[in-house]
Parts: structure tokens; C-alpha cells; sequence
């Protein structure tokens, strides 16, 4: 389970999971208009794929946290990959691809780059709170999070996304991973897992036409004015909102649980893929932007007209493995590593130059 310097595999391998739903759940996102089955896994991963990562974030961000010295860094690191990632997409959907309607705005964001800017928040509010007891913290995350729907918060600064998900960044701060390591190995929990995975499924395969009507909730970045299936119920919206959300979590949770439990603890072929998983989410839009602006899918639907849509799924199935070869996450490494340079004391510099 363990390497020689003690890596967690199952956490690689986990992520390696999301980062694959990450990239094709998006490339499925073009198509959840036209294809039940589309809107059935986008429902289904969504539900899950990103307040797992957050929360692996949460469980690996404890030195940058908690140790005295806060590593400012981290934060540098999150915030510069933010801007670039901005920058490489206005210059590919503005000036590479034509589209004059795409402006850059540093301060909004609703797509890919959210990510990054929230990182560096939760870097921040988590320091902030270190001392403060985790029964006080959670239940007052948990709290906001359900509170902020009832604002129009949105995608300036990343504000209802940061505040949705802080609860499970803060889990995973604190929680030990070896000790939720050992509790994973129940038997019990492992076919308690399979079955809550199947029912949530079948539920969604049987009612995707009334349960897809609340997408927007599972983004984190709405109102719950903007969810389509509460409108019978507006008047009510001050109570239907919150309940939802929380009813909503209470399946993230469980979901979130059940795919721990049931994740491999080995080393395996695809762990590379966890490893190098920011990687993979920082390049990967950019070539789904590529691949519809040419209209590579109207190609292969008049080559493959039946079976088109599996194709173009494997193919970013692929793109996914793709893009955890080792010099993108060179790219990425070297940007942090020139960051780090930056937040280094003088001396230390100084003194490596001597030696």
C-alpha cells in the first residue's frame, strides 16, 4: 500500500478516477442536450467527482497549513496557474479562434480555471481557521455553504464555489489519512458501497428527465433561483433551497465514502494518472477547445454515424492518459518551482550559491 517514502496509493488512484470523469465529463457537457445518456453520467459524476478532489486536496494541504510557517508559495502556485490558464484561453478562443465576444476578466471566472483561484482560497481561509476547533469550523462551513445560495455571489471571485465546497477541503484537513486508510478495509462497508453506488445509479437511469432539472445545484456556482426544479416550489424557495442542498451533500458524502471504500490500495498502471492529475486539468480544455473548433465530432459522425459518440469519449478517455506524460507535468513543475525560488529567504539562496 505503501512506497518507501510512504505514498498512499489508493489517493493516487482515486484521483487518477476523477481526473478521467473530470476530462470526459466535460466532453460529455457538449452533448447532455441531445443524449439521455450524457445527461445520466454528467448527473452521476457530477455528484461526486469534484467534492472528492476537494476533499484529497483538503487531506494533502496540511504542511502548507499547519506548520508555522505558512507556505505562501502554495498559494502563488494556485493564483499564477490561474492567470495562465485565463491568458492561454482568451488567446486561443479570442485571437486564435476569432471569437470577439470572449473577453478576459480576472476577477470572474465559470470555467476551468475555478479551480485554482478557489485552491488558493481555501489555502487561506483554512490558515486562517487553523486554530479554531473542527466543531466550530465544519457545522459553520457546512452552514455558509448552504447559505450562499441565497445569494447572487456567483462567479465573481469564485465566491459560491469557494464557500460550497469549503466544507469538504476542511474534512480532509482534518482527517488523518492512514487512520481513514484503516477504516476503508471493512468488508462490510465495501458491499454496503456497491450497493449504495447501484441504487444511486439506477435512480438517476429511471428519473434522469426530473432529476436532471437541478444540474445547477451540483456546480456549486448558482443561486437556487437558477435551479430549474424548484421553480413549482419558488415561493418556498428560502426553505426548498437549503434542504436540497444538504439532501444533495448527504449523497456526495456517501457516494464519496463507497468510491474510497472500494478504490484498489495497490499500485497499479493508471496511478501515474493521480499523480500528475493537475496537470492533466490544466491542459485538458484547451484541447477540447481545439477539437470542437475544427469540428473534428461532425467528421467522425458521417464516418462512424452509430457509434461516434463512444469514439469521441475514448478518444478523451485517451486524451486523459495522454496528458499525464511526463513534460506537461514538467511544464507545471517548473512553474512552481520559480515560484518557490521567489518566497525563499535570501540567505538560503545565498548559501546554496557558496556550496
Amino acid at each position: 500500500m505503501l512506497t518507501k517514502n510512504k505514498r498512499i496509493f489508493v489517493f493516487d488512484n482515486i484521483k487518477a478516477l476523477l481526473i478521467v470523469l473530470v476530462v470526459i465529463g466535460h466532453a460529455a457537457d457538449y452533448y447532455t442536450k441531445e443524449s439521455d445518456v450524457m445527461r445520466m453520467f454528467f448527473i452521476y459524476t457530477y455528484l461526486f467527482h469534484m467534492p472528492l478532489f476537494i476533499f484529497i486536496a483538503g487531506l494533502f494541504s496540511k504542511s502548507a497549513i499547519l506548520k508555522d510557517t505558512f507556505k505562501l508559495e502554495k498559494v502563488a502556485n494556485f493564483l499564477i496557474l490561474y492567470l495562465l490558464l485565463k491568458i492561454l484561453y482568451y488567446f486561443t478562443l479570442n485571437t486564435w479562434f476569432g471569437n470577439k465576444n470572449y473577453s478576459i476578466d480576472f476577477l470572474t471566472e465559470d470555467g476551468v480555471p475555478w479551480f485554482m483561484f478557489a485552491m488558493a482560497a481555501w489555502l487561506c481561509i483554512a490558515r486562517a481557521v487553523r486554530k479554531i476547533p473542527y466543531w466550530i469550523t465544519l457545522p459553520t462551513s457546512l452552514l455558509i455553504a448552504l447559505a450562499i445560495g441565497y445569494t447572487e455571489a456567483g462567479d465573481f471571485l469564485v465566491l459560491s464555489r469557494i464557500f460550497v465546497f469549503l466544507p469538504f477541503f476542511l474534512l480532509g484537513l482534518y482527517i488523518k489519512p492512514k487512520a481513514l486508510v484503516e477504516e476503508l478495509q471493512s468488508k462490510t462497508l465495501k458491499i454496503v458501497s456497491v450497493g449504495i453506488l447501484l441504487t444511486i445509479a439506477i435512480v438517476i437511469m429511471t428519473q434522469i428527465e426530473r432529476i436532471y432539472a437541478f444540474r445547477n445545484i451540483l456546480s456549486g456556482r448558482n443561486s437556487y433561483d437558477k435551479v430549474r426544479g424548484l421553480e413549482p416550489i419558488t415561493d418556498d424557495l428560502f426553505a426548498a433551497g437549503a434542504f436540497l442542498r444538504l439532501f444533495v451533500f448527504l449523497i456526495i458524502v456517501s457516494m464519496c465514502i463507497a468510491i474510497l471504500a472500494l478504490m484498489t490500495h495497490k499500485r497499479t498502471w493508471f496511478t501515474v494518472l493521480g499523480e500528475r492529475s493537475i496537470a492533466i486539468y490544466f491542459f485538458h480544455r484547451f484541447l477540447l477547445f481545439i477539437y470542437h473548433h475544427y469540428g473534428l465530432n461532425e467528421q467522425l459522425e458521417k464516418i462512424f454515424p452509430n457509434a461516434w459518440l463512444s469514439i469521441y469519449l475514448f478518444t478523451f478517455f485517451v486524451v486523459a492518459i495522454l496528458l499525464a506524460w511526463k513534460p506537461f507535468e514538467m511544464i507545471l513543475r517548473t512553474i512552481e518551482k520559480n515560484i518557490a525560488k521567489l518566497f525563499q529567504p535570501k540567505d538560503t539562496l545565498v548559501s546554496k550559491k557558496t556550496i
